[in-house]
């Protein structure tokens, strides 16, 4: 063969590669990793979901949740480029949605979520303080829930409303100027309940061991006990990155105690439960590994869930304060301040099954559950201290859903999941998590979930790339024909 030759056929390859390539990364940024969950039909009651039937990712709300998903007892801030808060957010002290690019973050229900949510119209931001929302940044409470005579979400404030930006409450209410026992009842004392639900569970003797080699703890079951419980002091899970839960019986809930008070560092990589790797989006067993799993802090004083992974279990953290860039998934319950700024990072509200406490609760008017506030006042038994109440008309006028909002890819949704490093648990048949779906289950909320945008650009670069040799072979071989 000629020199020509051979080079024509180097270059065809080249051409080929970069085309195969091209179309194979974009095949998968565009693939979405999980089917969506079967939606109740309508006129159906949705309720808690059974233990271990919880739902994977997806975008419809499938159960009613009017337990708290996510808590802080001192200050919130969303700044960044966090996404969303799923269920119900209960803030003791102030909160600030501050986007640094601005665009929307989601409260109440997300783009790609657990889909356990408060009912239509319930409380779903109740903030003891002030609530600030900076030029730009758009909080968007309950969007889409049309489900009964209310709309949207609630949201209740101790103190004032700054509202540079937009409140978005979808015909939902909203109250200020409360005083912070009537924004924040019937959750006024959580705080003590989280404090002594740790001692409780801390005071349990550990049923299996754990083991830190490298980035990984492993967490070995034994017998036949429920809950199985684990003990880690926070020296050794500090810099841990990837866990593998082994003999865990089935149904079993799972309580890993933390022991001391130093701060605990973790950036997920991946987590193994009885050989699946359940942080994948597109594992069958998300949900119920999410909704089996609390780490109780019984006496760390700060918590950093660093990275862009999957934190799969509940945090209850009573003395501590929390600085979120990875996603979770599971209840989060931190008696300090907590600060969310990842790239996306979207906080999945799965109740924990160990616990009544801090498990699913449907009815509204069951005990600990969301209060629900008439349009123009507080709740008729609170007395509620401060200015007197000041309230705003529902958005919307209380008779339909704000309209469709969306954010440009970048501004909203979790980074890629790191890559996995040598130290991760080797679980047979997995494949590195996926990213959440970017599309909308209404056509309305926020883009959330991993960013496929990266990839979508690395595919138009490959594509271009074997174009721009095709071009390049044709110019080389013109000489030929004259």
């Amino acid at each position: 063969m000629s020199n020509t030759g051979r080079a024509r056929t180097r270059l065809s390859s080249a051409v080929a590669v970069g085309i195969v390539l091209g179309l194979t990364t974009a095949g998968n940024a565009l693939a979405v990793p999980f089917a969506p969950a079967p939606v109740p039909a309508p006129g159906t009651t949705r309720t808690c979901p059974a233990p271990g039937a919880e739902p994977g990712i997806g975008h419809e709300p499938r159960f009613l949740d009017a337990n708290v998903a996510l808590y802080a007892g001192g200050d919130y801030t969303a700044d960044g480029a966090t996404a969303e808060a799923e269920g119900l957010l209960v803030v003791g002290g102030n909160a600030t949605f501050a986007k640094a690019s601005g665009g929307v973050f989601n409260v109440g229900r997300v783009g790609a979520g657990s889909g356990i949510l408060p009912d239509s119209g319930a409380v779903m931001l109740s903030v003891g303080g002030d609530l600030t929302i900076a030029e730009g940044t758009r909080v968007d409470v309950g969007h889409g829930l049309t489900a009964g005579p209310r709309y949207g979400g609630a949201v209740r404030v101790g103190g004032k409303i700054d509202e540079k930006g937009d409140l978005e409450t979808n015909g939902g209410s909203r109250s200020s100027g409360l005083g912070a026992r009537g924004a924040l009842t019937p959750y006024d004392t959580f705080g003590d309940t989280l404090r002594g639900e740790s001692t409780s569970l801390g005071a349990l003797k550990p049923t299996g061991t754990s083991v830190r080699s490298g980035g990984t703890v492993t967490f070995e079951g034994g017998g036949s006990g429920s809950p199985q419980v684990f003990e880690i002091s926070a020296g050794k899970l500090d810099g841990a990155s990837s866990f593998d839960f082994r003999s865990i019986p089935d149904g079993a809930p799972v309580v890993v105690n933390v022991t001391g008070g130093g701060p605990v560092g973790i950036s997920p990589l991946s987590v193994g439960f009885d050989g699946d790797r359940v942080d994948a989006y597109e594992s069958a067993r998300f949900g119920e590994a999410a909704s089996r799993i609390l780490y109780n802090f019984e006496a760390s004083s700060a918590i950093t869930l660093g990275g862009g992974g999957n934190f799969m279990g509940s945090i209850l953290a009573p003395k501590a304060s929390a600085d979120l860039t990875a996603s979770t998934n599971g209840r989060v319950y931190v008696g300090g301040d907590l600060r969310t700024h990842g790239t996306g990072n979207e906080t999945h509200n799965y109740p924990w099954n160990g616990s009544s406490t801090f498990g699913c609760k449907p009815a509204p008017d069951s005990p600990g559950a969301t209060p629900v506030p008439t349009p123009t006042s507080p709740r008729p038994d609170t007395e509620p201290s401060g200015p007197a109440p000041s309230t705003t008309p529902p958005t919307g006028g209380g008779t339909a859903p704000g309209a469709p909002e969306t954010t440009a890819p970048g501004t909203s949704g979790p980074s890629a999941p790191p890559t996995e490093d040598a130290s991760a648990p080797v679980v047979p048949g997995t494949t590195a998590p996926s990213p959440s779906a970017t599309g909308h289950g209404d056509g309305s909320l926020a883009t959330t979930g991993a960013q496929f945008t990266p990839y979508a650009v690395a595919a138009g670069v490959l594509a271009a790339a074997g174009a721009g040799i095709l071009v390049l072979t044709r110019r080389r071989r013109a000489p030929g024909r004259h």
